[in-house]
């Protein structure tokens, strides 16, 4: 099994979130964009939070940067056999701690699933983030708009 590498991080200045996922999907890196598997509601839940269209691969990179939402991975590199979480292992982690200092103006770090936050609080204990539920569709038991009433008002600043 070879080692897999996630995605830089889509930044932009003035960014106030940051959602930090565990490992793109084999879909994702197929595709080469964050939450590219079509099951996975990241985009669906982010586009019906602030009506703006997520289509494309443009249309969601406008839709982050319109936000002010950064979207980044815990892990840069891990062995995995599937897309699943729990078959991630040989970590080497982000560093998201040098992205906090590099972009200030980042209120709030959001961990989309339990292995994203488990896995950042095991590399950077000080790095204060909120746990959420999982966007994916490995995560069947929440509805599109159980994660849009969770994740809504942290994004919305309420």
């Amino acid at each position: 099994m070879s080692r897999i590498i996630g995605f830089e991080p889509i930044l932009h200045q003035g960014d106030r979130i940051l959602i930090l996922g565990s490992m793109p999907s084999v879909e994702s890196l197929k595709q080469e964009m964050y939450y590219a598997n079509k099951t996975n509601r990241f985009w669906p839940m982010l586009g019906t939070i602030y009506q703006l269209p997520y289509s494309t691969k443009e249309e969601k990179l406008e839709l982050l940067e319109l936000a002010h939402i950064s979207v980044w991975d815990v892990c840069h590199s891990c062995i995995r056999e599937t897309s699943a979480d729990a078959k991630i292992k040989e970590i080497i982690p982000n560093d998201i701690e040098q992205i906090l200092q590099e972009y200030p103006s980042i209120e709030v770090v959001l961990c989309n699933g339990k292995t994203s936050f488990n896995t950042l609080k095991k590399y950077f204990p000080q790095i204060e983030a909120i746990s959420l539920p999982s966007t994916s569709a490995a995560n069947a038991k929440l509805r599109l708009e159980d994660l849009i009433s969770q994740y809504k008002p942290y994004l919305e600043g309420e």
